[in-house]
């Protein structure tokens, strides 16, 4: 029952801040799939239009292969409670393929200057459920006035400990940015099992535009 009050509120705040536009919205095709990434990722304002330590936090993909392939979908909606510190404590809503999942964890987010990190580590809040440690690195150094280079790693292992399974994903982009536009190449690991891993991998190019 939990579970559906918790999916309820998480579809109201996203069907909410939907209507307004996203912060990011990547583009890209590898060589064996393609697809989009959209990125919200902004605090909550007070009646005087200050920002509040309270952090919404949306990510959407969609991508699918060549051959047809139904899409993997997955949105993660997540808000969180931030200190000064950039510490927090983050209630999360992952809607997949597979249904919805509530997490709950400690979050880390730090900005100075050029870098950014955001991070967290939650548990899902079930029997038998994964621990998600989630690590998104982004570095944008001036080359000049109006171009940076633009570079993103992102590292997402998924454990269950009632299984001992691990799903471990790997994500890089290294580009050039422009004003809003960042262009360049991309590449996308997993590695799933306990004993023998299987691989998998996707390489090509992104398009990305903030707003």
């Amino acid at each position: 029952m939990h579970e559906k009050v918790f999916a309820g509120l998480f579809v109201v705040l996203f069907l909410h801040v939907f209507t307004a536009r996203a912060q990011s919205v990547e583009a890209y095709a590898g060589h064996k799939r393609v697809g989009v990434d959209l990125m919200w990722f902004k605090n909550f304002k007070n009646s005087k239009d200050e920002r509040t330590p309270f952090l919404f936090f949306s990510r959407n993909r969609a991508s699918t292969d060549y051959h047809n392939a139904p899409t993997a979908f997955g949105s993660t909606n997540a808000i969180s409670y931030n200190f000064k510190s950039g510490v927090g404590i983050v209630a999360v809503g992952s809607f997949l393929n597979a249904g919805f999942t509530p997490k709950a964890g400690i979050q880390l987010v730090k900005m100075k200057g050029d870098f950014l990190f955001f991070g967290w580590l939650v548990a899902d809040l079930k029997k038998q459920g994964n621990l998600d440690l989630f690590g998104m690195f982004r570095w944008q150094p001036h080359l000049n006035t109006q171009w940076r280079v633009f570079s993103q790693v992102e590292l997402f292992p998924v454990y269950s400990p009632s299984s001992s399974f691990w799903n471990l994903t790997q994500r890089l982009r290294l580009g050039i940015r422009h004003r809003a536009w960042a262009a360049g190449g991309m590449a996308d690991f997993n590695q799933a099992g306990k004993d023998d891993f299987v691989n998998a991998h996707n390489i090509g190019g992104f398009l990305r535009h903030e707003f």
